[in-house]
């Protein structure tokens, strides 16, 4: 008899957490627990170019509004763990989202969580700068250093990366290129003043892309490509991503 009431009560068991699955699967929007104290710090950067400016949301709390393309948002502190993020139209219901995601936050992390692509199909390019733990943010090991990194977010698919030029009308990489909608490693570079431009394969550079650029010793960076395949629309967000 007991062992029937046993069997009886673990089946009971199954039926009830199996109903809460369902019950679970019902739910659109989920609102994760959230860990006190054990935080990550995540920068948010707008590369949707055909996309108005949005409201950014982290499970039931706006973070930031009014985010236009090209734009990005200082390190923000976020609660580490699976959270929630909607991107609004800006003043627009959260019923409104043209993208929700579920997505893990490393704990004691630097990322960057860039939307990218068009309005109708945005993608999520998310990159951990550097962990906070102490035994991991020491500096570059020559203070004569810096470090860049390039994050293609470009639209229509082309590789590209970042060079600088160099006596009479040559060019040498910082960064090789790379496919769209992928990112390289920290290259280390000289700390240096430089006349930066888009790189494309074998070594060209769209000479429109051309900009000015004092990379600090010590300074770990990103840099952003996004726009179309059009020289005049292509752009380089330039981001500081750790200092000495």
């Amino acid at each position: 008899m007991q062992q029937k009431l046993l069997r009886k009560a673990g089946l009971l068991v199954i039926v009830l957490l199996a109903s809460g699955a369902m019950f679970n699967g019902c739910i659109d929007e989920p609102n994760p627990p959230v860990l006190d104290r054990i935080i990550s710090e995540v920068r948010f950067v707008h590369a949707v170019s055909d996309a108005p400016a949005v409201d950014i949301w982290v499970d039931d709390e706006k973070v930031l509004s009014g985010v236009s393309y090209k734009d990005n948002s200082d390190y923000l502190t976020i609660n580490s763990g699976n959270r929630f993020l909607r991107v609004v139209p800006a003043g627009a219901d959260t019923s409104q989202s043209v993208f929700r995601r579920l997505v893990s936050v490393r704990s004691l992390t630097k990322i960057t969580m860039a939307f990218f692509q068009n309005v109708d199909d945005i993608e999520l390019m998310s990159t951990q700068e550097r962990f906070t733990y102490a035994d991991e943010t020491t500096p570059l090991a020559d203070s004569s250093e810096a470090a860049l990194k390039v994050i293609n977010l470009n639209f229509d698919g082309i590789d590209y990366g970042i060079a600088k030029s160099v006596e009479g009308n040559n060019f040498e990489s910082l960064v090789d290129p790379v496919p769209a909608g992928w990112l390289s490693a920290y290259e280390i570079i000289p700390a240096q003043s430089a006349t930066c431009f888009i790189s494309r394969e074998g070594g060209t550079v769209i000479t429109a892309s051309q900009f000015d650029y004092d990379f600090q010793a010590g300074f770990r960076y990103s840099f952003i490509i996004v726009g179309t395949g059009e020289q005049e629309e292509l752009d380089v967000l330039r981001l500081t991503d750790d200092t000495p």
